[in-house]
């Protein structure tokens, strides 16, 4: 279950084209409960929302090329009920706080509608109505299909695994918090209480087990758990994948290399054994 937008064309890159691939297996004891979190691949900035940048087209490029997580939808399962948003980051993110006093980028002016952009430059000028029509547009209604898909999983199973999946650049960017920190292969984001011990520990082996080095909450940290059940409800799980794009495309001009099969085959690998493993495994 796919929920996601397109880009209709690399030349047409304000086009938005929404796409909604609303698939259930059937039985719903057979959906697994799992959610694929994907806030941040798309490329999509819709003409309404376009004109409010200050960029010229080759900096538009180069801005979408360094903060998307290209490919990311690509690496979900098709057995795994997922949530794509289908807008640019760079238009709103909706991994941040809605509220900028509880967002430590907002500081950075990368808040939930963001100001400024990888270089720390100016990328966009907001007025407070225009910011506010952005969340109720994207924000609001995307963590709705959230919080309603988290809700069906507990519903049907009594828990929900959500997998927060990203990409990060394999040099640090002039916007991040820690930019000295260790850039491994696969960086594990975790909650205090969203994510057991034995979950990141899981994770953490099985990409060990293929090769990979493997860290916690760093050079990012943290994964999404909708308001409604943060810090509240212990039954929603939460772990942020972040993988290195070195590992799986060209970083200068966004397009796959050869490493991409390998780790597309291994994400898939790994949701399919959060699916298998029931409570009583932990």
């Amino acid at each position: 279950m796919i929920i996601m937008g397109t880009l209709a064309s690399d030349d047409n890159m304000n086009r938005f084209v929404p796409r909604n691939d609303l698939h259930d297996p059937g039985d719903g004891e057979a959906v697994p409960p799992i959610v694929v979190h994907v806030p941040h691949s798309a490329t999509v900035i819709p003409d309404e929302f376009a004109r409010d940048f200050v960029w010229t087209p080759a900096e538009r490029t180069s801005e979408i090329l360094q903060m998307t997580d290209l490919y990311m939808e690509e690496l979900v399962a098709d057995e795994m009920p997922a949530l794509i948003f289908p807008v640019s980051r760079l238009v709103c993110d909706v991994e941040r706080f809605r509220d900028d006093t509880r967002e430590v980028m907002a500081e950075r002016g990368m808040g939930a509608t963001y100001t400024h952009g990888s270089q720390r430059q100016l990328i966009r000028r907001l007025s407070p109505a225009k910011r506010e029509k952005i969340l109720r547009r994207f924000y609001d209604p995307h963590h709705e299909r959230l919080s309603g898909m988290v809700a069906a999983a507990l519903d049907r199973h009594d828990r929900c695994l959500i997998i927060d999946l990203h990409s990060f650049a394999s040099e640090a960017l002039p916007y991040e918090l820690n930019p000295t920190a260790e850039r491994p292969d696969i960086c594990l984001g975790t909650d205090a209480l969203h994510t057991p011990e034995e979950l990141a520990n899981r994770n953490a082996a099985f990409f060990t087990e293929k090769g990979y080095s493997v860290t916690f909450d760093q050079p990012f940290a943290g994964t999404i758990v909708p308001l409604r059940y943060y810090r509240q409800d212990h039954r929603v799980t939460s772990i942020m994948i972040e993988i290195k794009r070195g590992l799986y495309m060209d970083e200068a001009d966004g397009t796959k290399s050869a490493g991409f099969a390998k780790i597309q085959s291994d994400l898939h690998a790994l949701q399919l054994m959060l699916r298998d493993v029931s409570p009583a495994d932990g």
